[in-house]
């Protein structure tokens, strides 16, 4: 590929036709900038569900790239999130305090926050410039807290799809049950929106990883600032170029499809499994659908495939090292992508970025941001009587015509590396968390102890419910293969890929 062309995307003609356990603050080494005092958020925090990363998780791996992105901009980072009995000191961020935590029974390696005078002293302490929530779970209260006992600014990231994840804590039994679907999608899903609008209009404004979902927020109530700002990709990981091909000997070049996902229903590859079986092995009998990743309904995929007579066809190598991920996307020919929940969808992004055209659902959201059909890959309306079959049809020409797969793929680098580089998405945070400061400057904190105390109330409760839904499904396994994921200090020099 043309290096001008990556090194300014946005002078191509492409774009000018296109739209430890124990909780504890440890110092961190400042920079020059914050010894002259320039830095107006010299001390960030970052609120997120995980403090060591268990499995893949795009919303802690994001969490990841802000706090070494702004440590390199000369500000101390520190990390807030439950307790992990897991959790090694080289897997922490130097910088954290922890709360602490009960399991999610039914997901193994997720641990649910709970607030305690001591962590609540430390989070204090940290006499923090600006919190960011990076959090799809109540210990968004913990940053409500610290507003309204502090005044520490707070920016909110909305990280979850709220109508798409509830059936993932159902067990089988009840799985599909349409009195409860009705009950979830008119009544407790609504209420659980309008109650995370409250909270983010507690905060100083709320970032949206999409376009569609500025209007979303807007339509339940969120009246703070909004910011749309798509999550970056690490050069560093992604940029490499391994000639080690991990896909199995048999997976004939040309035919690999790729899908990398938490295997779980929320992201719908039941649906795939049945377009791939149905549609696309027998039309195409040298295709493969490889399906990288893990979760609680793993096994029931795999039985899937057995039962659709595809499993020879279809690969499950488990979950896999986030380093270890580009040599998986530059040796696969086509993504394809069915899941509806995403918030933004950084797995699309990751195989833009690797040059590997995409055909997905069109979910309005995350997904259509990033994908431009007919250029970089095809979206599908999956409220067509025929959507199966379109999208079928897409990766089978994507298959068939190597030519377009080839001119595609360059497309996708290019503008992959434009709307996901990291210097722009780190501008457009900084640029963001200064209006933050601004609008808490204009809007002081509401009055009275009940105020103060209020989120913490709120924070346990929901906590204890999760809690016990949690208790209705069986413990899931999930990365049974232990494949460790970065830490938060994670650095990868050119070339230090296996090949």
């Amino acid at each position: 590929m043309n290096s001008q062309l990556l090194a300014n995307p946005a002078s191509h003609a492409l774009f000018r036709s296109e739209r430890s356990t124990t909780s504890a603050i440890v110092p961190v080494t400042r920079h020059s900038a914050l010894a002259k005092g320039t830095n107006r958020l010299a001390r960030l925090g970052i609120l997120n569900d995980y403090v060591r990363i268990p499995y893949a998780n795009g919303s802690s791996f994001a969490s990841q790239f802000l706090y070494r992105e702004f440590r390199k901009r000369g500000s101390d980072v520190t990390v807030v999130g439950p307790a992990d009995p897991a959790a090694k000191p080289a897997e922490l961020p130097p910088s954290h305090v922890c709360f602490s935590s009960l399991p999610l029974r039914n997901h193994p390696g997720v641990q649910l926050a709970f607030p305690n005078p001591k962590a609540l002293r430390q989070l204090a302490d940290a006499n923090l410039s600006l919190m960011v929530a990076q959090t799809g779970s109540a210990l968004l209260d913990a940053g409500v807290w610290l507003r309204r006992n502090a005044g520490v600014p707070l920016v909110c990231v909305n990280t979850i799809h709220l109508p798409a994840v509830y059936d993932a804590i159902l067990p089988e039994s009840l799985h599909g049950n349409r009195l409860l679907d009705n009950l979830f999608q008119r009544r407790l899903i609504p209420w659980v929106e309008r109650s995370s609008a409250k909270l983010y209009n507690v905060g100083d404004g709320l970032v949206v990883l999409s376009e569609g979902l500025k209007d979303y927020w807007r339509d339940r109530g969120v009246t703070v600032p909004i910011a749309c700002i798509p999550r970056s990709v690490d050069p560093s990981v992604f940029d490499q170029r391994p000639e080690r091909d991990p896909f199995p000997t048999h997976a004939q070049r040309g035919a690999r499809l790729l899908v990398v996902c938490r295997h779980t229903r929320e992201k719908n590859v039941e649906g795939l499994l049945k377009i791939f079986a149905k549609h696309i092995a027998p039309a195409e009998p040298s295709a493969t659908l490889t399906l990288v990743g893990d979760g609680p309904d793993h096994d029931t995929f795999r039985a899937l495939a057995e039962s659709l007579g595809v499993a020879s066809k279809c690969f499950f190598p488990g979950e896999i090292t986030l380093t270890d991920m580009p040599a998986w996307y530059r040796h696969a020919d086509v993504f394809v992508y069915t899941s509806l929940s995403e918030t933004y969808g950084q797995v699309v992004s990751e195989a833009l970025w690797s040059g590997l055209p995409v055909v997905a659902l069109a979910d309005g959201k995350g997904v259509a941001d990033q994908v431009v059909p007919g250029s970089d890959g095809f979206l599908v309306d999956p409220r067509r009587s025929d959507a199966d079959q379109q999208f079928a049809a897409h990766v089978l020409e994507l298959v068939r015509d190597r030519g377009m797969r080839r001119l595609f793929s360059e497309r996708a680098e290019i503008k992959a590396r434009h709307r996901s580089d990291p210097e722009r998405c780190v501008n457009a945070y900084q640029e963001f968390f200064e209006q933050a400061i601004a609008h808490r400057d204009e809007h002081p904190n509401p009055p009275g102890a009940l105020a103060k105390r209020t989120p913490l109330l709120h924070w346990t409760s929901l906590h204890l419910l999760l809690a016990g839904l949690g208790c209705l499904r069986p413990p899931a396994v999930v990365n049974r293969n232990n494949r460790p994921q970065p830490v938060w200090d994670i650095e990868v020099e050119p070339n230090a890929l296996p090949v």
